[in-house]
């Protein structure tokens, strides 16, 4: 595995002088592994009584010359919302380590629970769509030419190499191509969105495992900065809520009565700003289209697990594509967009 094959290079790493006194180090630091996603590697490093999350960045999802700077630069960014991770330290020359390297804070917590967390998840979200920044503070982040149409542009991107896969079942090609078509009809809607436009730093990637929540200190902290945007705060808050997204990791399906809570409490929370006359019907609008993405996602995905030298590999993960490549599945999300 990877992690393996990297240790004793990144123990070597920070124990030396530039590292450890960047971070202001004065005691040995030990290193273990702590998680992986499917483009991030994430050790825990300890030097006495101070912990940290080092980040080695394997992939990019986004095309991005240097990811790693990207989501350091986006920690940086949301810093004063105090839900995010703070970010310490940053090396993408790719010299000791062959990949970039990011360090940031070590929070202790669990996953996100749906049956518990919803509300805590909802003041989360406000805070961080509260925040406003200047054109130049967000000049660096992504930004869509519309909110619909960068869904749907991502998608064509991401299913193109599932159509073009040779081992590719037909049946959900024909699937996904339809589901697609009708993306292709809907994205027009986007004008409702585009006439009272709504832009903040957005997530993208809201599952619940991007989520850590503290009950002794009663905090929620959103860790996952890989893919942030500069878009519409209702695609994070309608990809959090979909099915696709809370079955991923917990095999839970929200309730009306559960999505109502957790928007209500969002919109309690959310400072004053004229969109939030419309939210639910944002959220509702941008449903289908986050469906797409993440089958889409998925399909792509797909093609890398099947092939021999991804460098990181979940079997879960593998699973629960297949799992959403199946014909029901897909055809339950064409009957989505009735």
């Amino acid at each position: 595995m990877l992690a393996e094959r990297l240790l004793s290079g990144i123990k070597r790493y920070v124990d030396g002088v530039r590292f450890r006194s960047a971070l202001g180090l004065r005691q040995g630091v030990t290193v273990g592994f702590l998680a992986q996603g499917e483009y991030n590697l994430n050790y825990l490093l300890q030097s006495g009584e101070q912990r940290y999350v080092l980040r080695v960045n394997t992939g990019s999802q986004m095309n991005l010359d240097n990811q790693i700077a990207y989501e350091y630069r986006a920690l940086q960014l949301l810093s004063p919302t105090g839900v995010t991770p703070r970010a310490f330290y940053l090396d993408d020359t790719r010299q000791e380590i062959p990949y970039g390297i990011l360090v940031m804070e070590y929070l202790p917590g669990k996953p996100l629970d749906y049956r518990s967390d919803l509300a805590t998840a909802a003041r989360t979200f406000a805070r961080i769509h509260g925040m406003e920044f200047s054109a130049g503070e967000v000049e660096f982040l992504v930004k869509e030419p519309g909110p619909l149409t960068g869904i749907y542009n991502e998608a064509v991107r991401l299913l193109d190499k599932y159509f073009s896969c040779p081992r590719a079942d037909p049946v959900v090609a024909g699937l996904l191509g339809k589901i697609i078509l009708r993306a292709e009809e809907r994205k027009k809607d986007e004008k409702y969105l585009l006439e009272e436009p709504w832009l903040r730093v957005i997530n993208t990637e809201v599952n619940s495992h991007n989520f850590i929540v503290n009950p002794a200190t009663g905090s929620c902290h959103l860790i996952d900065w890989e893919k942030p945007i500069y878009g519409e705060p209702a695609q994070d808050l309608s990809h959090f809520l979909i099915a696709t997204t809370t079955l991923w990791k917990q095999n839970y399906i929200l309730s009306r009565g559960e999505e109502e809570l957790f928007i209500s409490t969002y919109l309690q929370y959310l400072p004053p700003c004229p969109q939030a006359k419309t939210l639910r019907e944002r959220v509702e609008m941008f449903k289908f289209f986050n469906y797409l993405r993440a089958v889409s996602w998925c399909a792509m995905a797909w093609t890398e697990y099947i092939e021999p030298g991804r460098p990181l590999s979940n079997p879960d993960t593998f699973e629960k594509i297949k799992a959403y490549l199946e014909p029901g599945f897909l055809e339950g999300i064409l009957r989505q967009a009735v």
